[in-house]
């Protein structure tokens, strides 16, 4: 199957978070994006009616849409900060008699740069609350230290009790123990004061509820961040964002400051729901199923993944999962799989997914730190190797220094993707490179959640593609980002029987 060319223009411009959000045209906006996969995916949601009848009795394959709230729904927000000229004082204030600095917000894309931002509807309520009253606290600091080449704030927030964490960025060394720590804690107890939520006991665990945070949630927390040098003020580098299952429970994750987390909590929420779904209605089944035709049709197996299965199979497959992020998917996926073995290359974010494993009582998944590539390139080494000795009788396998180019945690060595039977891949906007699609093709089911819809088609229809042996049995549309060109799909690929 040749690839299609992109997806064809939507009738009216998809804006920017540079633009003005009219909440009106949501829907209308949404519907546009979801007519676009519609068309560009079409030869892949064109399926069989059943598994007994010819390609000409086909079905059209329903795509699953899930909204996010029109307003208010990122947690993540970046800002340039620009101090266009002193102004008087205001009398009463901190640093009365002086003149406080006029700092206001700014937006930057492809160079360029928007007026100021009195609010951004596309935030968290707290995160508009936050915006000027953190400006006026730094504005308001007679020494001069926090609006000293200040050039941009990042606010990371999570909804309900989980907390607030901003980072100042400076263009101008800032001190660790000195002048701008002092001001910096005033300021955090001003904040504190006025953004806070009221007065908050650390959260414990219970039955409907097992997230518990052993430290509390903290309100709110600054950091300040210079060439070579990070001062945080406050009790936590993080916040604790809360999502909720459709079987009632709720899962708490760690975030940290500074690595990836996923920006709308509102559509994370949909996506390990849906995940859940589509592995106990889809994945599960098909996997059993394949199983016992590879019992019934053992020669038929050549290209599978993993040798015949034996009849005491366990009821749950098993999981790898590719690019495992901070967890997110891990820990809500961790009931619905016999075990999980995730892979990160991001050091921060594997202390975090293991945090988060431990903070839900997980404890059939283990994360291993590697380029997910890697992981690949060592599999099918090992594979081949194996071919190769079957084919020559000779014990001429995986060397045993096989690993050592293999960058990641030595623990690494151990994990044998072949002992899997599912594989979830979450790729950045690349996509999978043709060593990580080369060995997700050899899993029986594939989940796949991407954040560039062009490159999961071109995965799909590219010469050695997944369309090529697996067909597509579920897709899903998550609009984590409104008003802008991108969204995110997640698509369940099963091996062609």
């Amino acid at each position: 199957m040749s690839a299609a060319p992109d997806a064809p223009a939507t009738p009216s411009p998809v804006p920017s978070y540079h633009d003005d959000v009219d909440v009106t045209k949501y829907d209308e906006m949404l519907a546009e994006k979801v007519e676009a996969l519609r068309a560009k995916f079409a030869p892949l949601l064109r399926i069989p009616a059943d598994d007994e009848t010819t390609d000409d009795e086909t079905t059209e394959l329903p795509v699953d849409v899930f909204p996010s709230p029109p307003k208010h729904f990122r947690s993540r927000c970046r800002f340039q900060v620009l101090a266009e000229k002193a102004v008087d004082a205001v009398p009463g204030a901190p640093g009365d008699g002086a003149r406080r600095p006029a700092l206001s917000y700014h937006l930057r894309e492809d160079g360029t740069t928007t007026g100021a931002i009195d609010e951004f509807p596309m935030a968290l309520e707290s995160i508009n609350r936050a915006m000027p009253r953190l400006l006026d606290a730094v504005a308001d600091d007679a020494s001069g230290e926090l609006a000293d080449g200040l050039e941009a704030v990042h606010f990371l927030a999570a909804r309900g009790a989980g907390g607030m964490h901003v980072t100042l960025v400076y263009s101008r060394p800032i001190d660790a123990d000195g002048k701008w720590r002092a001001a910096a804690s005033r300021a955090r107890e001003r904040l504190l004061r006025e953004i806070a939520p009221p007065a908050q006991t650390p959260r414990t665990a219970s039955a409907g509820d097992p997230s518990g945070d052993a430290e509390g949630d903290t309100a709110f927390n600054l950091l300040g961040r210079s060439k070579g040098v990070s001062v945080l003020i406050g009790d936590a580098n993080h916040v604790v964002e809360r999502l909720r299952l459709r079987d009632g429970r709720v899962l708490a994750y760690h975030q940290p400051e500074g690595a990836f987390s996923n920006p709308n909590a509102f559509v994370a929420e949909h996506t390990v729901n849906w995940l859940r779904d589509v592995s106990a209605a889809t994945a599960a089944p098909a996997t059993r199923a394949l199983r016992a035709k590879r019992r019934q049709s053992p020669e038929a197996s050549g290209d599978e993944a993993h040798p015949t299965s034996p009849p005491s199979d366990p009821p749950l497959p098993s999981l790898l999962e590719l690019y495992c992020g901070n967890g997110n998917h891990t820990v809500a996926l961790a009931s619905s799989f016999a075990s999980v073995a995730a892979v990160e290359l991001s050091a921060a974010l594997c202390d975090a997914a293991r945090a988060n494993l431990a903070r839900n009582g997980v404890s059939n998944a283990r994360v291993f730190r590697a380029p997910s590539e890697a992981v690949a390139r060592r599999a099918l080494r090992r594979r081949r190797a194996r071919g190769a000795a079957e084919a020559t009788g000779k014990n001429n396998g995986v060397r045993k220094n096989d690993d050592a180019d293999d960058p990641g945690d030595a623990t690494v060595a151990s994990l044998d993707v072949d002992a899997f039977d599912c594989v979830l891949v979450d790729p950045p906007r690349a996509g999978l490179d043709p060593d990580t699609l080369a060995l997700v093709k050899k899993f029986d089911v594939v989940l796949y959640i991407s954040c560039d819809p062009n490159s999961l088609f071109a995965n799909a229809t590219a010469r050695g593609g997944l369309a090529e042996t697996h067909a597509l049995r579920r897709f899903a549309v998550f609009d984590h980002f409104p008003y802008t060109r991108h969204v995110e799909v997640g698509a369940v690929w099963v091996r062609k029987t």
